[in-house]
């Protein structure tokens, strides 16, 4: 009889663990595998199955194209530009949102959190159309303002178009990194700012000297979460600008869509194997954020 129940718990648990399973085999791991094992061939995706073997060319073709350093390059300004800003802007939305007594603060949570569900496709639409140069309500706001005296095409020189890609970007995914920190706040003992309250204690000094301390190990993870998700960026860059001007914002991502699907050729091969030395990048990333998370835990 127990033999019997353990042979039914077994068979329930393969059951319930089947539909996951299935999905990630068909959409995550056979489209890695199908990748690494497209990356040698010479392959323009017509056709059922490639044929032409090329070995290592199309990895020693990446690493001496420029276009491939510099969407390397662009990628590495934006993940870094974006996490500066946004990590910490976050946390201090999710302190004050946190705080006891502050008024509205759950309209406030769904009022940042309501672009988080919004497409970014869509955003990415939108606000291509206002920062227009010609009808774009933020030059006309900024000339009747007196602020320029010409309109200024944000997504026209590759330093402001990047710039204009990460706010986008930061604001789109603040009500988000907001809800990560709330849930670290909130695992911080009532007890320290009750003390921190007695002994005196203003705000500043109970966030730079009890949250920001306590909260390291949340810190070391949302940080790398922010990293690791910003390198891939794809959808806001090719709804905005397309990785232009003069590929000044062309990233990782719209550098293999292009190499798979834009160019005059296709290169499904190349762009395979792009997306496999990404993916090491990627790999090796979360391998430092498991190292810097288990240091973190034994120092603390």
């Amino acid at each position: 009889m127990v033999t019997s129940g353990k042979n039914t718990e077994s068979l329930w648990i393969v059951i319930f663990l089947v539909p996951g399973l299935t999905v990630y085999a068909l959409f995550i791991l056979w489209p890695v595998l199908s990748s690494v094992y497209y990356s040698f061939f010479q392959w323009n995706g017509f056709g059922s199955m490639p044929t032409y073997f090329i070995g290592l060319r199309n990895y020693a073709d990446v690493l001496k194209d420029p276009f491939f350093w510099n969407s390397f390059k662009n990628t590495l300004v934006f993940v870094i530009g974006n996490n500066l800003i946004k990590l910490p802007i976050t946390l201090i939305f999710a302190f004050l949102l946190n705080t006891p007594g502050f008024r509205t603060s759950n309209l406030y949570r769904a009022v940042l959190f309501l672009p988080v569900v919004s497409s970014t496709a869509i955003i990415g639409i939108i606000f291509t159309f206002l920062l227009s140069p010609w009808n774009g309500p933020i030059n006309e706001l900024f000339l009747k303002a007196g602020f320029f005296s010409n309109p200024v095409d944000w997504l026209g020189t590759a330093r402001s178009a990047m710039a204009m890609v990460m706010l986008v970007e930061i604001w789109h995914y603040t009500g988000q990194y907001i809800i990560y920190w709330i849930a670290g706040l909130q695992s911080i003992p009532e007890e320290l700012y009750e003390a921190a309250a007695i002994d005196g204690a203003g705000k500043l000094t109970i966030f730079t000297k009890i949250t920001i301390p306590v909260l390291k190990p949340v810190i070391v993870v949302v940080s790398l979460i922010g990293f690791i998700m910003s390198l891939r960026v794809f959808d806001i860059v090719l709804s905005m600008t397309g990785g232009g001007p003069a590929y000044g914002t062309d990233v990782i991502g719209t550098y293999i869509y292009r190499s798979a699907f834009g160019a005059a050729s296709r290169q499904i091969g190349y762009a395979s194997a792009v997306a496999v030395v990404f993916g090491l990048i990627v790999m090796i990333l979360g391998t430092a954020q498991g190292i810097a998370m288990r240091r973190t835990k034994e120092h603390r």
